[in-house]
């Protein structure tokens, strides 16, 4: 009896140096196959890398954020959370992380948290492109008092300071499927002619503003795109 448990604990100990001496060898393999997905643009396979990676080092606040991006990037806004907010909670995220944070958070209906990472990235940065965020925010929210007092703000601040409106914001690109960096002032007037059309069915507010908004950033492809729509629809209707 006292044979067989001395082999069975020499068995165990010799299991265990095993693991120890092959887990540096798989995160060493994990971490060269996310270097090549990097140098081949892969998302897919740096998802899976980094997945490996954070098996043998979970704690990892790096390798956490990047697996965060992607996921988020990728439209699995809770996976990402559930990385970002390890990050996060570490007292290690960049306003990059906390951006996307807010986007998530907004995607997947909450917010409120959305709202609170926006107006705290402004405080700290006073980049007006959060200010901006902030504006969508209430559009998506509903809130119209918010929204006129932001626009407002918006147009008021880009008009009279050149700072302001050299901010510019992302926005997608219906036509060409590129997202665009867009001067904030039109992208702001854009959305107050989609708020016009979408929530007041104020057709005739929303095309000047969508106007408006192309005269500012003639290569803007959302209010185009409004446009278009909006014409094809008016013209169905006289059928």
């Amino acid at each position: 009896m006292k044979k067989i448990t001395h082999i069975s604990i020499i068995t165990a100990f010799l299991f265990t140096i095993s693991a120890c001496n092959q887990s540096p060898t798989s995160l060493e393999n994990a971490t060269k196959l996310y270097t090549k997905s990097i140098e081949n643009n892969d998302a897919a396979l740096a998802k899976v890398a980094l997945n490996q990676i954070l098996l043998y080092d979970s704690t990892n606040h790096a390798y956490q954020d990047s697996l965060s991006r992607i996921y988020i990037s990728a439209g699995n806004f809770e996976a990402g959370l559930k990385y970002a907010e390890l990050v996060y909670s570490s007292g290690n995220a960049s306003n990059k992380l906390k951006e996307n944070m807010a986007l998530a958070y907004q995607q997947v209906g909450e917010t409120e948290k959305a709202e609170k990472f926006v107006s705290n990235l402004f405080e700290d940065t006073r980049d007006h492109k959060y200010l901006y965020q902030t504006l969508v925010i209430q559009y998506e929210n509903g809130n119209q008092i918010l929204f006129d007092s932001i626009s407002n703000q918006i147009l008021d601040l880009s008009t009279n300071d050149s700072l302001v409106a050299k901010t510019l914001v992302q926005m997608p690109g219906p036509v060409s499927g590129v997202s665009q960096q867009v001067p904030i002032k039109a992208a702001t007037l854009f959305l107050i002619g989609n708020n016009a059309l979408e929530r007041k069915q104020d057709v005739n507010t929303a095309v000047k503003y969508l106007r408006q908004s192309i005269e500012e950033y003639d290569q803007f492809e959302m209010p185009r795109y409004v446009l278009m729509e909006l014409e094809k629809m008016m013209m169905s209707q006289r059928r």
